[in-house]
């Protein structure tokens, strides 16, 4: 009866809402994975040009221990987010934000920097947050990235096809 009539005229207005403001874009999870994750953890959403990364640490995902050194950790946290952002469809030059939790930040942020950028070598807007601790015993580091995906470029030969030149 009346409720029946409520979820409808809710779910006809949540559609109309979503329509005008994008908000009905489709996400997507970012699979396969270049490592194993807890099945209610995703690794990361695309959504639309917008890719997001989950945090990520310095774990070696084939033994899924902690490593133990911040120099370790912070190589295999930005290796993994270059393999994640590939498998997203963009690269390390499409970063537009990066957010880095730190133990010990007036320790390791120097190190952590000089290695970043062997990995994220463009201007982003990013934070530096000093933490007590992290999800797991040992962890040093943790990073979150905001990118976009590459914009489409027309291809050569539909160029060539509607004005003669490429």
């Amino acid at each position: 009866g009346n409720e029946s009539l409520r979820r409808k005229e809710k779910a006809r207005l949540e559609g109309k809402i979503g329509e005008r403001t994008g908000a009905s874009m489709e996400i997507k999870e970012i699979t396969p994975s270049e490592y194993s994750v807890p099945k209610r953890y995703w690794r990361g959403v695309v959504a639309g040009d917008l890719v997001l990364l989950s945090g990520t640490g310095g774990i070696d995902p084939e033994t899924d221990t902690v490593l133990s050194t911040i120099e370790e950790q912070a190589e295999m946290t930005f290796q993994r987010i270059v393999k994640s952002l590939k498998v997203a469809g963009t690269s390390p030059e499409y970063v537009i934000r990066r957010t880095t939790y730190l133990v010990d930040p007036q320790k390791n942020i120097h190190v952590v920097g000089e290695i970043e950028k062997k990995y994220l070598k463009h201007p982003k807007a990013s934070s530096t947050i000093g933490v007590t601790a992290l999800a797991r015993p040992g962890m040093l580091i943790e990073v979150d990235i905001m990118a976009i995906k590459p914009p489409k470029r027309k291809s050569a030969a539909r160029t060539r096809r509607r004005g003669g030149r490429a």
